[in-house]
């Protein structure tokens, strides 16, 4: 594979809506300028870039893939990112390795969600944006009616490209020079045209649209010389960000300095790591360091990727997308020159909000699941996983059902572990509701030689914090003061479960106020008993009750969804708190909810708002439960002394 020079390489990433065309496009530019024999397509399951087993079956992109092709002594790397919202994840990371994003959208249906999607990751990367309207040739096409919705949408920065004086007067104005100029003759030459449009795009104040038909090849060619002759090459944008909020600019004099911009875990290859070079130069013989730990990386080859087929790399540039196998490092890791460390900024993916406990079908598996999902969390970023302790449940997040059927899938298929998903556990807590005093618990036997005798007298009340409090409030010394620690041990050892559903118990306060004692058989361990003893009488007294956890939630919609969302809150026993309006047409509602009432509202979202619609959750704190829900969740409540053993 021939090397490339910074100025010489263009980046490009394709994004859009799901079935917008963008696997189809990328097929196009590599068959048009020779970096493919045929024209590869998704229903025939033969494209370069769809060619996961799992990609091919469902005839969708469910992952970021990279291929390469040259053009004008250009080698332009293309970054095909998934277009389903369960996979947007992808589409972070490869804008992230790109300077120039091509959204596609087709005639028929204009502007969706994918589009704005697509175009706000653009905007927050701060990325150029080129829209390519796609399939022109089908029934009820219609370019200017996705013109004009791209206008409405986006505003004064959407320009034709065929609109030469549009898109002069837009390219004059980002130059004080070229603005005067134009003033002067009303139009730019061929060459200003080109490196305006250049400077243009690098700060967003353009968004050219054009025309494309990959099944036909219309267009095909025009695109190929604009990216060339008009998109911006690393060397012509800022630079990249840098964990300190600086940025770095791409230049190939400097010591090296590269980020890994996504990591594919195989079980044959092992891992690849798709990496874009910043400054320097990398080839087989570079020793970079991790920035991260500051330790030297080893890898095996340095590979130039399309598709699943790869071409031996001498050396790489600046600006240059390359893979490299057998890395240590992850995503969003740099690699450096040994005393030039570089930390880039990391990549903002989307958080996980749909989730279900998984655990293997078959005996002997269990092991095996860790092991599995730590390597495709390598992969994944937008992926969570937590091994609960308490429920003994192992809990996977993505961004919805589609995204966790793929994921066990490649379970199945890359790690040979077979499991199942179920609904999680919700870890509820007991606490009582009124104060008890004088509750005894008295613990003896007798059983030949040393017996063993401990008694008790105990007062139960609640507190607002959720730890125990223990304390002891003996007179006359009718319980010796080395038993009190046994009596605590008996209680800390009792609230993990308590009496309504076998559920932690919080906010407790226990006050030791009474007792008796044998001279000769008192001991610890008949302390422990007696106070477990109290435990159990006073909490059946005390009117125990079930507390729910609650989730404080911000949920992220478009202004038409905003009235819909808020009242699916409320049906669901939340409250909203506020919303606040953010960015264009969009709106944040923070808001409460019950967890058992979020199950499956990543899924409600996405149906709602067709896919625009996002959200965040976190622990918020314990609320009662109302007590005409207690009845189910007891019956549903899980047997501990069987996932305990």
């Amino acid at each position: 594979m021939k090397s490339y020079k910074c100025k010489n390489i263009r980046n490009i990433a394709l994004a859009g809506h799901g079935g917008s065309g963008k696997t189809t496009l990328a097929e196009a530019l590599l068959f048009k300028s020779g970096g493919s024999d045929r024209m590869g397509k998704i229903s025939d399951g033969n494209t370069v870039f769809d060619h996961d087993p799992d990609e091919i079956k469902r005839k969708i992109s469910l992952n970021t893939s990279l291929g390469f092709t040259e053009w004008k002594d250009n080698k332009i790397n293309i970054i095909d990112t998934p277009g389903q919202f369960d996979f947007i994840g992808g589409m972070s990371e490869g804008v992230r390795a790109a300077e120039t994003v091509i959204i596609t959208l087709t005639a028929k249906d204009g502007v969706q969600v994918g589009t704005i999607k697509a175009y706000n990751e653009a905007v927050k990367q701060g990325k150029g944006r080129v829209f390519v309207v796609t399939k022109g040739d089908e029934e009820n096409a219609d370019f200017n009616k996705a013109l004009a919705g791209l206008k409405e949408q986006f505003g004064g920065e959407i320009c034709e490209l065929s609109d030469r004086d549009t898109v002069s007067e837009l390219i004059a104005g980002t130059d004080e020079a070229l603005m005067e100029k134009y003033l002067e003759t009303m139009e730019l030459s061929d060459e200003e045209f080109a490196k305006g449009l250049t400077v243009a795009l690098a700060k967003g104040d353009v968004s050219p649209v054009i025309s494309v038909t990959s099944t036909t090849g219309d267009g095909v060619e025009a695109l190929l010389n604009l990216i060339t002759d008009s998109f911006p090459s690393p060397a012509d944008v800022d630079g990249e960000p840098t964990e300190d909020g600086g940025k770095i600019k791409y230049d190939e004099s400097a010591p090296l300095s590269a980020f890994v911009f996504k990591t594919v875990a195989d079980p044959f290859a092992g891992k690849m790591s798709f990496i874009k070079i910043i400054t320097g130069s990398l080839n087989q013989k570079t020793e970079p360091v991790n920035s991260k730990n500051g330790e030297p990386e080893r890898f095996g080859k340095l590979l130039a990727v399309k598709g699943k087929k790869q071409e031996d790399v001498s050396e790489a540039f600046a600006g240059d997308i390359v893979t490299i196998t057998k890395l240590n490092a992850t995503t969003g890791d740099a690699l450096c020159a040994a005393g030039k460390l570089q930390k880039f900024a990391q990549i903002e993916f989307p958080v996980a909000c749909f989730f279900q406990a998984v655990a293997a079908k078959g005996k002997g598996d269990e092991a095996k699941i860790s092991g599995a999902i730590r390597k495709i969390l390598e992969e994944d970023k937008v992926l969570s996983y937590v091994n609960n302790s308490e429920t003994r449940q192992r809990v996977i997040g993505g961004l919805g059902d589609q995204h966790l059927d793929v994921t066990i899938s490649k379970m199945k298929t890359k790690f040979g572990v077979d499991v199942e998903l179920s609904q999680p556990i919700i870890a509820y807590r007991e606490t009582l509701r009124k104060k008890v005093t004088g509750v005894e618990g008295t613990h003896k036997k007798q059983s030949g030689g040393a017996g063993q005798y401990g008694k008790v007298v105990m007062d139960f009340e609640p507190h607002g914090e959720d730890e125990l409090i223990f304390e002891e409030k003996i007179v006359g010394g009718s319980v010796s003061k080395n038993f009190f620690p046994a009596v605590e041990r008996g209680l800390k050892e009792s609230i993990v479960h308590g009496a309504v559903a076998g559920y932690p118990v919080v906010r407790l306060k226990a006050t030791l106020v009474d007792g008796k004692m044998h001279a000769v058989d008192s001991k610890e361990v008949a302390f422990i008993q007696a106070a477990k003893i109290a435990f159990k009488a006073g909490m059946k007294q005390a009117n125990p009750c079930l507390l729910e956890p609650i989730l404080s939630m911000k949920i992220l919609v478009g202004n038409e969804n905003t009235g819909d969302v808020m009242g699916i809150v409320n049906k669901r026993r939340g409250a909203v708190l506020g919303t606040n309006p953010v960015g264009s047409k969009m709106t944040e509602i923070e808001a409460e909810m019950p967890q058992s009432e979020t199950t499956d509202f990543a899924l409600v979202i996405l149906q709602m708002t067709k896919g625009l619609g996002s959200f965040t959750q976190e622990f918020a704190r314990y609320q009662e439960l109302p007590q005409m829900l207690e009845a189910e969740v007891i019956a549903k409540a899980p047997k501990f002394s069987e996932i305990e053993g």
